[in-house]
């Protein structure tokens, strides 16, 4: 083992202690429930503070113990004596088999109850044959014995509105002016003409008529209550504010040949599109 490198002391530890401290530091370094009592003690009785400001500093310079593991080690310390005082009452005059590493006091101590840990040790055991189980079967115990987290289940709930830029523009949609517009902020309505390329005659709920630019305007949309856009499915869709829409489905091929349609005719949306498609039929 190599020495401690030369460090700054910050109070003088009694002979006594120092000797203490030496003592404990070779119980760390030699078993995981010998090291959780050492740290034990090392933390509670500051024995550290010769040489660290801190306990975690100390076990990470000392014994190369991130904080994590130093507290496992700690904590598996409680569990095992929680095991060997509950042992007795299924054990009888057997062997005790207790815990011979940290991963298997880091799996029982997912069960809170001291009761709980002991179950899950017994069984794990029997697992074994009466011999140490591996952490594997440990965990495999505890998740058995474990209560689940019972999931609520979330209410329906109709999907909410945003608001988004305005892209492609038809005749006859609803939009509101976005908040940075100087004059019609946040009003909506419905676009009636669509006279130049990047602006729309847009009817205001006032009844009055304004050209406005797309970039100024927006469109709803539904999403879902993770805040992602809600996919309508085929058919009627009652959007919150809107009513009740219809959706179809299509492949890219029918789409293009809709819109391609709707460029020639002049159609005011890819709805009148269909209508008159059909109506030819």
């Amino acid at each position: 083992m190599s020495e401690l490198p030369k460090i700054e002391v910050l109070e003088t530890l009694s002979l006594s202690e120092e000797s203490e401290r030496l003592r404990l530091e070779r119980k760390v370094e030699k078993a995981f429930y010998e090291a959780g009592l050492a740290l034990q003690t090392l933390r509670d009785k500051r024995l550290y503070r010769s040489t660290h400001a801190t306990f975690e500093e100390y076990c990470q310079d000392r014994f190369n113990y991130s904080r994590s593991y130093s507290s496992r080690l700690i904590k598996a310390v409680e569990i095992v004596d929680n095991i060997k005082e509950n042992v007795a009452n299924w054990q009888h005059n057997k062997t005790i088999v207790l815990p011979t590493k940290e991963s298997q006091c880091r799996q029982i101590g997912r069960l809170k109850q001291p009761s709980s840990q002991a179950q899950a040790w017994r069984e794990a055991v029997n697992r074994s044959s009466g011999g140490n189980p591996t952490a594997k079967i440990v965990e495999q115990v505890v998740n058995e014995i474990k209560p689940r987290k019972i999931v609520k289940s979330k209410k329906h709930t109709q999907p909410r509105i945003q608001y988004t830029p305005l892209k492609m523009a038809e005749i006859g949609q609803s939009v509101r002016v976005s908040s940075h517009h100087p004059l019609y902020s946040l009003q909506s309505g419905k676009i009636v003409q669509l006279p130049l390329n990047g602006s729309a005659i847009v009817e205001l709920d006032n009844q009055a008529r304004e050209l406005i630019n797309f970039k100024d305007l927006e469109i709803q949309i539904p999403v879902s209550c993770n805040g992602r856009a809600a996919t309508p499915v085929e058919g009627p869709n009652r959007i919150p504010g809107m009513g009740l829409e219809w959706y179809v489905k299509v492949d890219e091929e029918t789409f293009l040949a809709l819109q391609n349609i709707k460029e020639e005719d002049g159609a005011p949306t890819m709805g009148a599109v269909i209508k008159r498609l059909l109506w030819d039929r």
